[in-house]
């Protein structure tokens, strides 16, 4: 689905004003031309986003009071696991795309940071650890799900919307209370509400002079030399104080010293470029032979490419 512009409909600042009855321009003016002149998605009410979208005040508000009625709930197989999907039905829908779509082109976005941010992948993300002779990854569990209404709407205040607007746009990207998994607004605020979290994890890294990482809900700390233990102490620290939990099944630390293989998120790290592991390489191979020989199913086409996609683009195999 393509965002629809700032303005959507309208061709101007000025057009838009200009169809805001008088009491709305008078109340909601000046706040959206700030919002406007820093690019922001204009988000001050509802009767006013009713207006910029074409949708009637009423319907605007039902979304925004009985948010998961809006919304297609499904269970994917991802290997042997599964997770549940709320994906939003359309109006809902082009509402979180056009604002994820226009906050995520100004909002600044460390160094660091690799998931849902256009032009870095995570390939590149793995590639700041190679060479390294430690590896410690962390997992944030059911990452979307456990981020809660409260810390949304906090990170959109400190980024400059007023409460008024974020009443109306947090529950316009939540499921319930919280992010919903299948929301194309999830991920930038997703990166929106890590951003002080990051902050801190950025301040251990540079302390005990290692690398850093996040890609999405994936932490990783790496260097050579010895890993300093109390690294993990002071994470948990980090993230006592939030909302999210880490989870204790994907904390892993990994040592070439002990003879264990260093990967980031699924990549080997050894050496100078990271690569694919040898049965993720086998996989693909059986893949093209298979693909090649039309011996895929019309249905797991798409998928089949996507797995030889992401291969080439690591130029590994």
């Amino acid at each position: 689905m393509i965002a629809p512009p700032l303005l959507v409909s309208f061709t101007s600042l000025d057009d838009y004003l200009s169809a805001l009855s008088p009491e709305l321009k008078e109340e909601f003016g000046q706040e959206i031309r700030d919002l406007h002149s820093k690019r922001f998605p204009l988000v001050v009410s509802s009767r006013c986003l009713s207006v910029l979208f074409g949708f009637s005040t009423k319907f605007i508000n039902a979304m925004r009071l009985g948010n998961e009625r809006y919304y297609r709930e499904f269970t994917i197989r991802q290997g042997r696991k599964k997770r549940k999907i709320q994906a939003p039905k359309v109006a809902l829908k082009v509402i979180q795309k056009w604002f994820s779509h226009h906050l995520s082109q100004v909002l600044p976005v460390e160094d660091y940071v690799f998931g849902f941010v256009p032009g870095r992948s995570a390939v590149d993300a793995a590639a700041r650890h190679c060479g390294a002779q430690w590896v410690y990854s962390i997992d944030i569990k059911d990452f979307f799900t456990s981020t809660d209404a409260d810390t949304v709407r906090q990170a959109l205040l400190n980024l400059g919307y007023s409460a008024k607007g974020c009443d109306l746009m947090v529950p316009l990207c939540c499921f319930g209370d919280n992010l919903a998994q299948g929301a194309p607004s999830s991920p930038v605020l997703s990166n929106l509400v890590m951003k002080d979290v990051d902050s801190r994890l950025k301040e251990i890294s540079e302390t005990h002079g290692v690398t850093f990482t996040r890609y999405a809900d994936d932490i990783v700390f790496s260097n050579s030399g010895t890993f300093p233990d109390e690294i993990k102490a002071l994470v948990s620290e980090v993230f006592n104080a939030t909302c999210w939990t880490l989870s204790d099944k994907k904390c892993r630390l990994a040592e070439v010293a002990k003879g264990q293989r260093l990967k980031v998120h699924g990549l080997l790290v050894h050496g100078d470029k990271p690569r694919l592991t040898k049965g993720y390489r086998n996989r693909i191979r059986a893949y093209e032979h298979l693909l090649n020989a039309g011996k895929i199913h019309p249905n797991d086409e798409p998928r089949i490419r996507g797995h030889i996609k992401y291969a080439k683009s690591v130029g590994d195999y």
